[in-house]
């Protein structure tokens, strides 16, 4: 029994000590090759050998830590590994995984978890929030607070989103940013009595002459006044007429001048500017204009046209020999012999020297002259000579043409008063050349004409050769032809009054005129019409067909030309259409004739009579008139140098307008200052602002507004006035100046609108990654490069190190026995001889090589080598296919081991085992049969006699001398006797020969032939002769010495004792062989043996499934169960019970003889051999003790949920139970809006259209509002979410429920409406400005204007300073009443004023 224990205890420790080394050598699978043990024999690992052994539990954990990696934890007879937080336990039960730090609770973030590496993340909010300090809680992001959410007047923040609203009087425009003005009036919103003004922001209701505005801002009420002529005092502020109206002066202008810009002074009219009448030149007068020609013309009697004056007419034009007249001038020629002087006049004989210059000719050389003279008279060289042409010149008295000068350096022209700058249309000077080179129809002293008809070409000298009256360009020669006619020259058309096609016909119209070229219908020249164009226009009718109507003023004209339409104006009367009378000074038809009337006395346009003589400032035939602005004094004959002001029509002092100074007021007003007379103080203007000197308003640059400039503009706008609006997309700044576009980082182009491209990044796109190609991209706001998958480092110029793939390089490869993997894709590229997604599997039997594409080319289904291909032969085979089996002699793998078998023995190529031939055994066939065996394997018996050997190979007896036969049981034949009874006898005839040793007589004992044979019994001796004497029936006597001996089988004194059990043969001297509780025959000693055993010595058991006497019976026990060999009883093995063990262990038991109770829990099922216990789903442990981890579920708990979102999986399915405010397959979807709770079946309840968490249902009510279900407003001074935050505005004042800010009461502005408003502004946050004249204020609350210095009316602008005395009126100048430019200011009257 102690052995037994010790033996056990033994095997117990072996078990530990095989489990610990294979711990720590391989430290995979500890726990199953623990299980692998616990049918150790004497008993369980980890728990005493049996259940007397009462020692404490084995502690694996202190071996190798269990196998596991991180935290080993010891149990009743096993031990579990358990992981770190932050890890969880893989599949194989002791390696701990990392688990993402998001899986985990979210990694603590409220909204979205970002894994950065597998242990670091970071939090990141939902649009529209913000993460907080804390990096994990979000807060809503108030748009507002990004440049007022891009808002021009007011932004809210609702739901987390930016919603511009405007001021009163403003609406939102098309972008739901910017404000516009909101037109009342045209809307009828105003509801004003008489008429309505629309205002920025507002309206402004005016009422109708003779009424004010009421309290109301819009009924208007009758003003019972006392009605004056508003012309008495100072003319109205009129330049010229003056009459009264019911809404004051009146002012008028005479002929020729116009209102200017303030309606009272008149502004002389540029009546050149109408294209008038004038055929070359036209000069402007106060109240008209003058027509003049160049030199070598004179003026039509029409006043209009200019006439060529025929220079050769008048003493052939000082020429000395011929004279011939052109366009505008005339030429000097000489006859047959003579040349032309230099004065281009006189005519010198081609012989004849020049004289000396101190002769009597009247000729100065070193003068300059002019080659083309216009003049009748010859020019004055020197102021004492007087020639007789020239006295005779005088005579005639035409010596007032004073204008013929000699001109000198560049100039020309009748007065020298032309240079090369007024040359015209195209022209140019040359050297030498007194006036403009013309280009192709152009002449004239400055190219302003054009050339005369039938004349065209370069200096007008070529003719034209058009036909039948057609006009050529003056430039090209071209001809125009008339209707009816064509052809390059005018050529297809009939003659004036005829045509047909050979244009034979004659037409029939008046005065030989022109007919159609086919049909001979008329065609009227300019002035006729009818039929036959025999009709001269009707008055006041012109032009072909006489069509036109004249445009002359008829009361003015004596005519109109039926030809062309031009007017002749009356005597008094000028201009295009004769609207205008003559100017002062001259009269007559056409105003030519120049007035004789003393200096201050009117001229009479028509006649010329003189009027009497009018003050100074005004004009007329009753001095009536002021003089026109820019004149002043006598006659009206001064004109004003004030630099386009007005003057004092009497002095001619400059009344300047506002905004100007000096005593010309050539100046603009100082700087700060403005106004009439520069008196008033500009404004302080920031930002560089001017003061505008007229108004005083302060003029802003561009990019600010505000009365004082003061005011950046609005978000959104730009340039002056800011009244431009920005087109900045995607969050991009303008500049406020120029509109320019300061794009956010990750746009650019002109209006932001265009992302950077992959190779740019920052504001405007303007910095250039620096990113690896194709590796990456850069961000396009912070430039950091975005790697692509598969790269990483700060250019993304590194792959990710060896064994980690994807994003970020985040994801640790799973690729198996040394596979590449992928760093982009972490695909695995398997070795040769290995495939599956991560080269798990190895190749297939009889594939090999890369994705195990090439099959195997070996014999006897040898395999290949997975990777190169080549053939492993197995032993006993090789060659390169294994096609040859080893040689003889050779053996195992290769053929390399030699066989040491010997005596003709074969080995196995296999394993070198060898195959004895007949006769031999031993490892090396070296030993020879043992005695008594032969044969294969020497497992045959000997059956010889005699103890005679038998032939190890054949076994073939060999007999000992005198014995024969196959088995040596025949003696020699009679006669013979020795070796193979070889050896003849030599005994005499009839003796015995004796078979053994030939002898002639046989020993005593024996007999026969050949002696042998034994006597038979009783008789012994020689030749058996004698009797045996033996008393007993169980003696026998020897053969050869007749003594009594014990037979076979017995002993004793008289041999009446049979042998004892165990012995046997004479005398019992033998000992029997029998095993087993076999017994032997006392005689012979063969054993019988007892049921159960069988063999010669009853060593045998039964073979299995026997048993009984000679194991002759059949067993019936079931498989597996141990049949005794005796009884046939059987013996079940663990776990099976019943007669035969044809059953298992009932339920909970297992063990031998099920004897044993499970201990199992949780409805696990144990086995009924061992008793380990078989869980169900969703449970793990020994004992199924364990209910599955989170995180896994099903069998053994191996599986790995799916769920997102913190859901937790059924453990025995895995079928996810999600969290309050998630659904879906995987928990992976939020309650949709509106939905909350378990399941999203709950219904959120909140009002203002608040969302409600998807979670807990609570309502996340906007800004502005609070409550369970957002159902109430912020109490007064809260606003914001949750109306926590307090309002910082002063007493009283509330704020914004949304965005905070205080809304200011009439009369009170700022942050905190802690300000009173500015100058010119009123209403709620002073938002509204003043419209108050006279330099009044308004009331910052109401808005009603305070008025001063005797102005009345609801803005102050009626009325004004009360008027001095008549007489002691200062002399009206420059710095007149500023009431002059209202009028004067009505009288109230006695009646009451109605409402």
């Amino acid at each position: 029994m102690e052995a037994s224990r010790g033996r056990g205890g033994l095997a117990a420790l072996w078990c530990l000590g095989f489990l610990g080394g294979l711990a720590g050598v391989a430290g995979t699978h500890y726990r199953y090759l623990w299980r692998g043990c616990y049918p150790c024999h004497l008993g369980q690992a980890g728990y005493p050998v049996s259940a007397g052994d009462r020692r404490p539990d084995v502690d694996e954990c202190q071996v190798h830590n269990g196998g596991c990696q991180h935290r080993c934890v010891n149990t009743p007879g096993s031990y579990l590994c358990e992981c770190r937080p932050g890890f969880r336990l893989h599949a194989d039960g002791r390696t701990c995984l990392v688990i993402n730090s998001c899986a985990v609770g979210n990694g603590g973030c409220q909204h979205d978890c970002v894994q950065l590496t597998v242990t670091q993340h970071r939090c990141q909010c939902r649009p529209t929030f913000q993460l907080q300090e804390d990096g994990r809680r979000c807060v809503r992001r108030n748009p507002c607070t990004d440049r007022n959410g891009g808002c021009m007047h007011t932004c809210q923040a609702l739901r987390g989103l930016a919603h511009c609203e405007c001021h009163a009087g403003y609406r939102l425009a098309a972008d739901r940013k910017a404000c516009e003005d909101v037109d009342e009036c045209a809307m009828g919103l105003a509801q004003c009595a008489h008429s309505c003004l629309n205002t920025h922001g507002s309206f402004k209701c005016v009422c109708h002459a003779g009424y004010e505005l009421g309290a109301d801002g819009r009924q208007c009420y009758r003003i019972e006044m006392e009605i004056v002529n508003s012309c008495e005092a100072d003319n109205g502020g009129c330049s010229h007429g003056c009459s009264h109206s019911s809404t004051g002066p009146l002012c008028t202008c005479p002929r020729g001048y116009e209102l200017g810009e303030d309606q009272k002074t008149c502004i002389d009219v540029d009546d050149c500017a109408d294209s008038p009448c004038c055929q070359q030149v036209c000069t402007n007068s106060p109240g008209g204009y003058e027509c003049g020609c160049y030199a070598g013309y004179r003026l039509s009697t029409d006043g209009c046209g200019c006439e060529d004056v025929d220079e050769c007419a008048s003493g052939r034009g000082s020429c000395e020999h011929h004279c011939t007249n052109l366009a505008g001038s005339f030429q000097c020629s000489c006859e047959a012999g003579y040349r032309l002087d230099e004065d281009r006049r006189g005519c010198t004989p081609l012989e004849m020297p020049e004289l000396d210059l101190d002769s009597q000719l009247p000729l100065v050389r070193h003068l300059p002259h002019i080659a083309v003279l216009r003049d009748e008279l010859p020019h004055r060289f020197q102021d004492d000579y007087v020639g007789a042409e020239e006295e005779e010149a005088e005579a005639r008295g035409e010596h007032t043409l004073a204008e013929k000068f000699v001109c000198l350096d560049d100039a020309f022209g009748q007065d020298c008063s032309l240079t090369c700058d007024d040359c015209r249309n195209g022209g140019t000077c040359l050297p030498g050349l007194p006036g403009c080179d013309c280009p192709e129809g152009w002449t004239g002293l400055v190219c302003n004409e054009t050339c005369p008809p039938d004349t065209f070409g370069k200096n007008c000298s070529f003719s034209c050769n058009c036909q039948n009256g057609g006009t050529c360009d003056p430039m090209t020669g071209a001809c125009r032809c008339p209707p009816g006619v064509s052809g390059a020259h005018c050529e297809d058309g009939c003659p004036k009054g005829f045509y047909g096609k050979h244009c034979r016909k004659k037409c029939h119209c008046a005065n030989r005129g022109r007919c159609h070229r086919l049909y001979g219908a008329c065609l009227c020249d300019p002035g006729l019409y009818g039929r036959f164009c025999h009709l001269t226009c009707p008055p006041w009718a012109f032009g072909p067909g006489c069509s036109e109507e004249c445009r002359c003023e008829q009361r003015n004209t004596r005519a109109c030309d039926r030809r062309d339409g031009s007017c002749s104006c009356k005597a008094g009367f000028r201009g295009e259409r004769c609207e205008d009378e003559c100017e002062p000074g001259s009269f007559g038809l056409g105003c030519r004739q120049t007035c004789a009337c003393p200096l201050g006395a009117a001229c009479d346009p028509v006649s010329g009579e003189c009027g009497k003589q009018c003050p100074a400032g005004y004009r007329g035939k009753d001095c009536d008139q002021e003089c026109p602005g820019g004149t002043f004094g006598v006659n009206c004959s001064g004109s004003c140098s004030c630099w386009g002001a007005s003057c004092d029509r009497v002095t001619g002092q400059c009344l300047c307008p506002p905004g100007r100074t000096g005593d010309d007021c050539g100046a603009d007003c100082p700087e700060g200052r403005w106004g009439l007379g520069c008196q008033e103080i500009c404004p302080a203007c920031e930002h560089g602002a001017t003061c505008e000197p007229e108004t005083g308003a302060c003029l802003c640059r561009p990019g600010y507004m505000g009365s004082r400039c003061q005011d950046a503009c609005p978000a959104g706008w730009f340039g002056p006035g800011c009244q431009m609006r920005c087109s900045c997309a995607n969050d991009g700044h303008c500049h406020p100046a120029t509109g320019h576009c300061s794009c956010a980082p990750g746009w650019t182009g002109l209006s932001c609108q265009r992302a950077c491209d992959s190779g740019h990044w920052g504001p405007d796109c303007s910095h250039t990654c620096n990113c690896s190609t194709g590796h990456g991209s850069c961000d396009a706001a912070s430039g950091l490069c975005l790697c692509e998958a598969g790269y990483l480092g700060p250019q993304c110029e590194q792959q990710c190190p060896q064994g980690y793939f994807g994003p970020g390089c985040g994801q640790r490869c799973q690729c198996e026995h040394g596979a590449a993997c992928d760093h982009v894709s972490g695909a695995c590229t398997c070795p040769a001889g290995w495939r599956g997604t991560f080269c798990e599997r190895a190749c297939p039997a009889g594939f090999f090589g890369v994705d195990c594409r090439s099959a195997c080319n070996c014999t006897a289904a040898a395999p290949c080598d997975a990777v190169s291909g080549s053939c492993l032969c197995p032993a006993g085979r090789r060659g390169p296919r294994c096609a040859q089996t080893c040689p003889a002699g050779l053996y195992g793998e290769d053929c390399q081991h030699s066989c040491l078998c010997q005596n003709g023995g074969t080995c196995d190529p296999v394993s070198g085992h060898c195959t004895c031939p007949e006769g031999w055994a031993g490892l090396a066939c070296e030993k020879a049969c043992a005695e008594g065996t032969f044969g294969t394997g020497c497992k045959e018996r000997c059956a010889c006699r005699q103890g005679a050997t038998c032939h190890h190979v054949t076994g073939s007896c060999l007999c000992p001398p005198g014995w024969r036969g196959s088995q040596c049981e025949n003696a020699c034949p009679q006669g013979w006797f020795g070796e193979a009874c070889a050896q003849r006898c030599h005994c005499p005839p009839g003796a015995a020969c004796h078979h053994i040793s030939g002898e002639c007589r046989c020993p005593p004992g024996f007999t026969g032939p050949g002696c042998e044979q034994a006597c038979p019994p009783g008789t012994f001796g020689e030749s058996c002769g004698q009797k045996c004497q033996c008393p007993g029936k169980n003696q026998a006597c020897h053969p050869a010495s007749g003594a009594c001996v014990w037979a076979a089988g017995f002993h004793g004194t008289g041999c009446g004792l049979r042998c004892p059990p165990g012995r046997f043969g004479p005398g019992c001297e033998q000992l029997c062989g029998c095993v087993n509780g076999g017994s032997c025959d006392a005689a012979t000693g063969a054993c019988r043996c007892p049921a159960g055993f069988l063999g010669p010595d009853c060593s045998l058991a039964c073979p299995q499934g026997r048993f009984g006497p000679s194991c002759a019976h059949v067993c019936k026990c079931g498989q597996g169960a141990a049949c005794n060999p005796v009884t046939g009883t059987c013996t079940c093995p663990a776990g099976r019970t019943g007669i035969h063990c044809e059953h298992s262990c009932p339920q909970n038991r297992f063990g031998l003889g099920c004897e044993h109770v499970c201990s199992c829990r949780n409805g696990g099922l144990c086995h009924p051999a061992n008793g380990s216990c078989s869980c169900g789903l969703g449970w793990m442990g020994t004992l199924c003790e364990l209910a599955c981890p989170a995180g896994r579920y099903g069998a053994a708990c191996r599986l790995e949920c799916s769920c997102r979102n913190n859901g937790t999986c059924e453990p025995a399915t895995g079928a996810c139970r999600c969290r309050p405010g998630f659904y879906g397959q995987a928990c992976e979807h939020l309650c949709p809006p509106g939905f909350h709770g378990a399941g999203c079946q709950g219904a959120c309840e909140c009002q203002q259209g608040a969302p409600c968490h998807p979670v807990s249902g609570q309502c996340l009510c906007p800004a502005g509002f609070h409550g369970q279900f957002c159902e109430r407003g912020c109490e007064p001074g809260s606003f914001g979410e949750g109306c926590h935050q307090q309002c910082d505005c002063e007493s009283g004042v509330p704020c914004d429920p949304i965005t905070g800010h205080c809304l200011c009461p009439p009369g009170r502005m700022g942050a905190t409406c802690d300000l009173d408003c500015r100058g010119g502004l009123f209403g709620p946050g002073c938002a509204l400005r003043c419209d108050c004249g006279g330099g009044a204020d308004c009331d910052p609350i109401t808005g009603q204007c305070h008025c001063v210095d005797g102005y009345t009316g609801p803005t102050c602008r009626q009325g004004g300073p009360p008027q001095l005395p008549e007489s002691l009126s200062p002399t009206p100048g420059p710095a007149a009443s500023p009431s002059a430019s209202h009028g004067s200011a009505p009288r109230l009257g006695s009646g009451t004023e109605k409402h």
